[in-house]
């Protein structure tokens, strides 16, 4: 059996059809030979059955009185044996000789002669036997067909019994010639199904090898191959187009896990450059403050830079810590919130950053009034509070630092399909189109020495796509009409009942309320 399973799939597959084939043939030409043995017997009986009385009359007449005969009037071929009613042999003719018992040599030139060896002819086993052919051997090797019948005379007497054989040496040499025949066919048919089987299995299994050619050069680090199709309804083509599927899949892991590795080594780079400065910062300070190189009069200001410098690290490590709490899947408490309280509330935060901007809330519906409560106009959203509150903090945040001071700032939220999408508009130089999706990912700056003078870590957008993500929504960079850039961020809504919802407000348009406007503060 260990061998066996060693042997390749080709050779075991011509191997099993041929032995199947083998014994298909085998079985076929049994039953062949069966049936034409069958068939000459039963002539050869009809032969016997028919001519038998007429060949026992010329045997019995050919050899009346005669001790032996010599080219009698029997049919070529038939042997007669006549016995008397005790079943002793009185006369033998094999084909055209014939010997009379007992007479004087009477005993070698029966042996001579040969024939049917035949025992049993006595009445009463002829009885028994009579017109019922049967096969007995032969003095000479020979085998006969033998029909017996007892002998009567004219008053109905039994006078003796008689035996009537043909030869089956035309039988054997027929079917010896169709088993020559029959073995040399099967032997060609065998042998010409081996190979057109090893062929057909060679050519079949010829994918396999090309698959296990292409498996060897992926596994040696080529992960962009692929095996060749084949049609889906072959057992290859399917294991074809498993392994592709499988190989594809492998490919954009091992290609995600490389970009997730790239983006944990920038990470990590960024982290540690961006500690680095205000490390050395401090540092620098307080080492040469201990030297005594700094002046009284200049210590409050080496103590501001210092405290700005442990403020920025502050909020590095406040915005990774956030960063692996939501990489982690920290819980949040997810309630409906009144997305216009929580858009008034970025808005006093960005006129505190910057008291000369104009920021202005838009929030409505299309086709409803908005009232003061989620019963009317703006749907409440489903989210956590201090991530809302986070996200919409780090996008007005993003437009202070990076637009001109007192450009305006829109707040905008409507509904969207099956949630609130809430905009924050301004109207400062923009993103470039390249660089929209890029903003969103940790560190990400289009201008480092802008970035690090405007106070950020460059985490802000990407703590932004994090929280939205985490709380089922998603949040993109688009262009603003005119110029500018608008953070949208969708988060799904939920239908909460307020009674106590108010009037819609007269002032703004259908579907649409102005929820706040902070102008400039007065110089």
């Amino acid at each position: 059996m260990t061998a066996w399973r060693q042997l390749p799939l080709r050779a075991r597959l011509v191997v099993l059809f041929s032995i199947l084939l083998t014994f298909a043939l085998v079985a076929v030409g049994g039953l062949a030979l069966t049936l034409l043995k069958s068939s000459l017997v039963r002539e050869v009986d009809r032969q016997l059955g028919s001519a038998a009385q007429d060949i026992v009359t010329a045997a019995f007449s050919d050899a009346q009185g005669l001790g032996s005969a010599r080219n009698s009037t029997l049919p070529t071929d038939y042997a007669v044996v006549i016995a008397t009613p005790d079943g002793e042999e009185v006369q033998r003719c094999v084909r055209n000789d014939c010997v009379v018992l007992p007479s004087p040599g009477g005993e070698a030139a029966a042996a001579e002669l040969g024939g049917p060896t035949l025992a049993g002819l006595d009445v009463d086993a002829v009885s028994e036997r009579a017109g019922k052919p049967f096969a007995v051997g032969g003095t000479d090797g020979v085998s006969w067909r033998v029909i017996v019948a007892p002998l009567t005379n004219d008053y109905g007497t039994v006078t003796g019994t008689a035996a009537v054989a043909l030869p089956l040496t035309a039988v054997n040499a027929t079917m010896g010639m169709m088993a020559g025949a029959l073995i040399a066919v099967g032997g060609g048919v065998l042998a010409l199904t081996a190979i057109a089987t090893y062929a057909v299995v060679r050519s079949s299994l010829r994918p396999l090898r090309r698959i296990e050619a292409t498996a060897a050069s992926i596994a040696a680090g080529d992960l962009t191959l692929r095996v060749d199709e084949a049609p889906a309804s072959t057992e290859v083509g399917s294991l074809a187009a498993s392994l592709n599927t499988m190989l594809g899949q492998v490919e954009s892991s091992f290609t995600a896990r490389q970009a997730s590795e790239n983006r944990m080594k920038a990470f990590v780079g960024d982290a540690s450059h961006e500690l680095r400065t205000p490390l050395a910062t401090v540092t620098g300070y307080t080492e040469l403050y201990r030297i005594g190189g700094i002046p009284a009069d200049e210590v409050p200001g080496v103590m501001a830079r210092i405290e700005a410098s442990s403020v920025r690290m502050t909020a590095l490590v406040t915005d990774l810590l956030s960063l692996a709490r939501l990489d982690e899947g920290a819980p949040m408490t997810i309630e409906p919130l009144d997305v216009r309280v929580h858009l008034e509330d970025a808005a006093r935060d960005l006129r505190v950053l910057d008291p000369t901007r104009r920021v202005t809330v838009v929030a409505g519906s299309a086709g409803a009034g908005f009232g003061a409560g989620f019963g009317a106009g703006l749907r409440a959203v489903a989210a956590d509070d201090g991530a809302l509150r986070q996200v919409l903090t780090n996008l007005v945040g993003n437009a202070a630092a990076y637009t001109p001071e007192g450009s305006p700032v829109e707040l905008v939220a409507t509904d969207s399909e099956d949630g609130v999408l809430m905009s924050v508009v301004d109207h400062g130089p923009g993103v470039p189109a390249e660089d929209r999706t890029r903003i969103f990912e940790r560190f990400a700056r289009l201008d480092a020495g802008r970035s690090r003078d405007a106070g950020g870590s460059g985490l802000g957008l990407s703590i932004v796509s994090a929280m939205t993500t985490a709380l089922g929504g998603w949040v993109r960079c688009v262009e603003t009409p005119g110029g500018g850039a608008t953070m949208q961020v969708w988060l799904p809504a939920v239908e909460v009942d307020d009674p106590g919802a108010g009037a819609d407000d007269g002032g703004a348009p259908a579907g649409q309320h102005v929820a706040g406007e902070f102008g400039p503060v007065p110089r």
